[in-house]
């Protein structure tokens, strides 16, 4: 599946247009030593007299040598410091993509890189064929974790079970943070069957993990196949539908575990 490398903000200097400054820069340099040469030599060879001829062309020597010394310290003292603030524009960028693509507290994807990524997906299944399924997990008994514990712990556990999730799914699948203790993940190459028994493997792996002494979750567990024809409001839609419809069945027949 595609990686997060969604559009950011251009920064206002890149590697790039610091590389066309630096040439720019050097292509001015030459322009002006070749006008100078011109001008220096047709004041020469206008003057009529050959008795100054070796004098001149020394002068014309020196100068140019002096141009070119010139031509060194421009590319020490500006072009060369353009090119490194690009490069140190470049890392800040990428430090911002990975700002916006991840959550903090998780570590995991957040929901503007599935916002990015789902529609890419969506294309390519409609392109080539490329089916995945989306499974949503919805973990319970945070609110307790944070009224009988507090917030921190609460906040301790989230990360926790973004890690365990993390561990827990295929290295093709990408796995985000949707929002609280919703996490959703999007898994390709597997029809629904499969990824209801993928979801219930989640789902036991969630419960059966103690996440600190006395603190353990439950989930509740929905999987929805996309088609063709979704856009991602729509694919959401259904997996929302169906993690309604699946907590309804967990208080109507009782938790599991």
């Amino acid at each position: 599946m595609t990686r997060p490398d969604g559009p950011i903000p251009n920064p206002p200097l890149c590697p790039r247009s610091a590389s066309f400054v630096h040439m720019a820069c050097l292509a001015l340099s030459a322009a002006a030593l070749f006008a100078e040469f011109l001008i220096a030599y047709s004041l020469m060879v206008g003057g009529g007299a050959t008795a100054p001829l070796r004098p001149a062309w020394a002068i014309l020597v020196a100068g140019l040598l002096l141009l070119a010394l010139q031509g060194v310290l421009v590319q020490t003292a500006l072009v060369r410091p353009l090119r490194e603030a690009g490069l140190r524009v470049e890392q800040l960028a990428q430090a911002m993509e990975q700002h916006t693509h991840r959550d903090l507290l998780t570590g995991l994807l957040n929901r503007i890189a599935f916002e990015q990524m789902v529609v890419r997906e969506l294309e390519s299944l409609r392109r080539y064929g490329a089916g995945f399924c989306g499974v949503m997990l919805d973990a319970e008994g945070l609110r307790r974790v944070n009224e009988t514990q507090g917030y921190e712990a609460g906040d301790l556990a989230l990360h926790e079970l973004g890690q365990l999730l993390k561990r827990n799914v295929r290295k093709a699948d990408l796995l985000f943070r949707w929002r609280s203790g919703t996490f959703l993940l999007l898994a390709t190459g597997i029809g629904p069957e499969q990824a209801q028994l993928f979801a219930e493997k989640l789902r036991r792996v969630v419960e059966g993990h103690e996440f600190r002494p006395g603190v353990r979750l439950g989930a509740c567990v929905a999987v929805a196949q996309a088609r063709p024809e979704d856009e991602p409001e729509q694919f959401v839609a259904r997996m929302k539908t169906a993690l309604a419809l699946e907590r309804e069945r967990c208080e109507r027949d009782g938790p599991e575990a």
